[in-house]
């Protein structure tokens, strides 16, 4: 099968699928008259005569902006698809209720991001707590509210440290010997990074299926996330050893402003449980594994098998 890729190269799912793919004599082409079917990531940029499978990632709901102009594309792309792939049942559900139907005989399927197990290395051991978040800094991803949790934290386990990985955006750094700003890296230095981690949190709520997530799981890192975290909620329920924290609020599949203070403030409830699972999660130092669903092979398997039933 000849796979045209619309209009986005280097994706990081699609070059983690390549590999499986050609192994199964499935290519990616750069051309569209070369190909048997139509790949299109988030939105549908031309419609061809061409059987389409629609990858959506998520869709806007802020309240703070335009949201139904910003979601007009994707809503038309998920009309005219012959195949859509969501990233968690999360994601399914939150399409659904803001976007136009999908056509009739239009094939849905959730598929999960997915990467290779211990795809960094082996963990190395080390002395000490090492807590490492993995984000594009927004204010939804509640880089605020980690940094609080990290400051009472190390008043329990002082011999602890934060890695705080990605882009701040607007946030501030919070200047602490014990906090390590790395900024924008590659993914070496991403792995690397994992490789001394102890555990890792994830606190934005609506995620559809957090890479980074994905990631630390892969590389046997455990995480501590919320009820409200969308698709990480499934990830970490189905990973033993990760923790979902409850008391988390969201007035849920609606409209709402994801980029305010009130909207990602963590109850007194919420906070304590985070707090005492960091606790907990530093005693016993565990490792995880990638279920099947969530590996970069199942992945690309999915997708094919997709494709397959369009075709067919």
């Amino acid at each position: 099968m000849k796979i045209f890729n619309e209009h986005v190269k280097q994706h990081v799912a699609i070059e983690r699928m390549k590999p499986y793919w050609k192994s199964k004599g499935h290519f990616v082409v750069s051309s569209p008259e070369e190909c048997d079917i139509q790949l299109s990531l988030v939105r549908i940029h031309k419609s061809r005569k061409l059987p389409t499978l629609l990858r959506i990632d998520g869709i806007y709901y802020d309240l703070d902006t335009d949201y139904k102009a910003r979601n007009s594309s994707i809503s038309n792309s998920n009309s005219i698809a012959d195949a859509v792939i969501y990233q968690s049942n999360y994601s399914e559900k939150l399409c659904e209720k803001f976007l136009k139907p999908r056509k009739t005989g239009a094939i849905s399927k959730v598929v999960y991001n997915g990467v290779d197990p211990n795809w960094c290395g082996v963990r190395k051991s080390h002395k000490g707590i090492n807590i490492v978040v993995i984000s594009k800094w927004r204010r939804l991803k509640r880089l605020k509210e980690i940094i609080d949790l990290f400051l009472d934290f190390i008043k329990v386990v002082p011999d602890s440290r934060l890695y705080i990985v990605g882009e701040l955006h607007k946030n501030k750094p919070v200047r602490h010997n014990k906090i390590i700003y790395y900024g924008m890296v590659n993914r070496t230095v991403v792995g690397e990074v994992l490789n001394i981690a102890d555990f890792s949190l994830h606190l934005c709520k609506r995620d559809s299926c957090p890479n980074s997530v994905v990631e630390t799981i892969g590389a046997g890192v455990p995480v501590i996330t919320t009820n409200k975290c969308g698709g990480a909620v499934e990830i970490c329920n189905m990973t033993k050893g990760c923790i979902v924290c409850d008391g988390d609020f969201d007035n849920d599949f609606q409209p709402d402003h994801p980029y305010r203070d009130s909207y990602n403030i963590l109850t007194p409830q919420l906070y304590n449980n985070i707090l005492q699972s960091m606790i907990r999660i530093s005693k016993d130092k565990r490792s995880v594994n990638l279920v099947e669903e969530l590996t970069a092979e199942y992945m690309a398997d999915s997708y094919i098998s997709i494709m397959q039933e369009i075709l067919h």
